[in-house]
């Protein structure tokens, strides 16, 4: 019983550090990678996809060009650069704290509080001269880490007019504590308790219940009694009486 527990906790806890992330720089791949480096800024993605929902629907994959990057601080940052999206241009992906930028395209603006965690506070894009707030949320990230998400899905421009969605494949954006270009641990989108942990801790469980039940019920298990008489003396084997 003991082995079969020490062998199932050696798994699960195997399945966990596998999903613990490590401080690297990210392998590009064979994908249209982005990866831009300013001192104390790095942002990195597989992919950057525009969808845009015209007639017929088309979509984009960004390729930057002329990359600008601005940090000093524990509480600004700012990076941006350009692209061509066939007949569309989109003049540059922007995250800044300040509102210097507006003039272009995509906007991401990162607050920090200067001591302990930094967020994306608000996303913009502009689109044949409009601009459009994208339905982009992240989770606070300390100040020493990044964060990281492989597919957060589609994230819509709302309220444009096509309708405009782009897709982040495999994003990694550090605006605070970079050195030399290398990411330090990251914080992802999914969560500490990802598909494969459940799963693993819903075996665990399950053959936890099993062993219990077994257990008791060997515990339960009493002497057959029916040969024993209260009435009669009691037989003694390999003794000797007086």
């Amino acid at each position: 019983m003991l082995r079969v527990f020490a062998a199932l906790s050696v798994f699960f806890f195997a399945s966990i550090c596998n999903s613990v992330d490590n401080p690297t720089t990210p392998s590009p791949g064979t994908d249209d990678f982005v990866y831009l480096n300013f001192t104390c800024l790095a942002f990195f993605a597989r992919r950057i996809s525009v969808f845009i929902d015209e007639n017929p629907p088309t979509n984009y994959t960004i390729e930057p060009k002329n990359p600008v990057g601005h940090c000093g601080d524990n509480e600004t940052a700012s990076l941006s650069f350009s692209a061509d999206i066939g007949s569309h241009t989109i003049p540059s992906l922007n995250i800044s704290y300040v509102d210097s930028l507006a003039d272009y395209v995509s906007r991401f603006v990162f607050v920090s509080d200067g001591y302990r965690y930094w967020s994306l506070n608000a996303s913009t894009v502009q689109f044949n001269d409009k601009v459009y707030n994208l339905s982009m949320k992240w989770p606070d990230s300390p100040l020493s880490m990044g964060f990281k998400c492989y597919d957060m899905g589609r994230v819509v421009a709302v309220n444009s007019t096509p309708n405009i969605g782009f897709s982040f494949l495999g994003l990694q954006v550090q605006p605070f504590g970079i050195t030399n270009g290398v990411f330090t641990e990251a914080n992802d989108c999914v969560g500490f308790f990802t598909t494969e942990i459940f799963s693993n801790l819903f075996v665990i469980f399950l053959l936890l219940g099993i062993f219990t039940y077994g257990l008791v019920m060997i515990m339960g298990i009493q002497t057959n009694d029916s040969f024993d008489d209260p009435k009669h003396k009691m037989i003694q084997i390999g003794g000797t009486s007086d």
